[in-house]
């Protein structure tokens, strides 16, 4: 009786184990066969570049330049910038088609507001960007790539974030109404106001221009410390010069807030500047000849 009962035992042992392993099996391969589902087809072969395009140069965009190293074309519908130096704006959308091959696509990918631990000194971390991608006759995948560091694009950006930060917070800049002179150009003040409540007056030091108009500094005793007067002329006449500016009012002042660092930033430049300069422009180029 003894025997039988271990007979019976060992059978329902065996049977159960049995049941067990091929229901293990069979859930093994529905797994399988998901991840299998997951990535038919081939897997997009990108690379990633963070540039500064000079048509696209504005603050808070970053020009994402990615390469199709494989042999179909990829179709990118998301990126985001993954970043510790700026603040997350989750993905952005796109519908750029990257062929095979070396020469890369560009996109134009917003990014958040930097985090400045050393000020204007703060140098990017490492950073990837998270791009949805397609390659043809494949499925879409989540892909997380990294940039090159050190990053001497993401350190210009955020440097400038920073430095437009601290200036921001220390100093007020304006530009006042831009009158003719005699010989038709025009002439007005830039002034800084420090509002951070600093004992040392802020001083604009140096202007430039654009690619249409020349800001130049000139001397005048009869202003105080944080003023400086100002010429505006012309410097591109030709129809091809003034069809393709892409910043025709990008002018930038160098602000010392009195440690002897020059920190650069844009003039601000209301509608009723542009109107002056614009009425400014045919009457100086047509002293100067259009082929300036």
């Amino acid at each position: 009786m003894r025997r039988l009962r271990f007979l019976l035992m060992l059978l329902v042992t065996v049977i159960l184990a049995g049941t067990v392993a091929a229901i293990l099996a069979l859930t093994s391969d529905g797994e399988d066969d998901v991840a299998a589902g997951d990535d038919d087809g081939p897997v997009p072969e990108l690379t990633v570049t963070a540039e500064i395009r000079r048509s696209f140069n504005r603050s808070g965009l970053v020009v994402i330049a990615v390469t199709n190293h494989g042999a179909v074309p990829v179709t990118v519908t998301s990126a985001e910038l993954l970043s510790d130096s700026f603040e997350p704006t989750g993905p952005q959308p796109f519908d750029v088609t990257i062929p095979p091959g070396d020469t890369p696509r560009d996109l134009q990918v917003e990014y958040g507001l930097a985090t400045c631990p050393d000020g204007i000194d703060s140098a990017a971390v490492e950073s990837r960007v998270e791009l949805r991608a397609t390659a043809e006759g494949g499925g879409e995948h989540a892909l997380v790539l990294d940039l090159p560091h050190p990053n001497g694009t993401l350190d210009r950006l955020l440097r400038t974030d920073c430095r437009d930060a601290a200036l921001a917070e220390a100093v007020t800049l304006t530009m006042g109404p831009l009158t003719p002179r005699d010989d038709d150009t025009l002439t007005g003040v830039l002034t800084v106001t420090r509002v951070d409540g600093g004992a040392v007056p802020a001083v604009v030091t140096d202007t430039r221009g654009s690619v249409l108009f020349t800001i130049t500094p000139q001397a005048d005793p009869a202003l105080p410390p944080g003023q400086l007067r100002i010429v505006a002329d012309v410097l591109g006449c030709t129809g091809h010069a003034i069809g393709d500016a892409k910043r025709p009012y990008g002018f930038t002042a160098w602000i010392d807030l009195g440690d002897g660092e020059e920190i650069p930033t844009a003039i601000p430049v209301d509608d009723a500047h542009k109107a002056a300069l614009t009425a400014m422009q045919p009457i100086r180029c047509a002293v100067q000849g259009d082929d300036r």
